[in-house]
């Protein structure tokens, strides 16, 4: 018996009828945003975390956090 839960990204009422692009992008957004303004020890950031991992692409979150990094990343946080 396996000692991990497999778990995916619950669903929002945001995004009822859309595919998981946008819920993916916007998920990364909040958390980004949530640790900017509460700082990275605040807990409930983590859900966004984990909604954004288990919806994106890796190489999708690995450009945006080179982009983040380089000060070119096209969204506002």
């Amino acid at each position: 018996m396996s000692a991990y839960k497999l778990e995916t990204a619950p669903f929002d009422p945001r995004f009822p009828n859309q595919n998981v692009t946008r819920y993916c992008y916007q998920s990364y957004i909040d958390f980004h945003r949530c640790q900017k303004k509460r700082g990275e020890d605040f807990a409930p950031c983590n859900y966004f975390q984990k909604v954004y991992k288990s919806m994106c692409p890796n190489a999708w979150v690995e450009k945006w956090d080179e982009q983040r990094d380089n000060g070119t990343f096209p969204g506002r946080i």
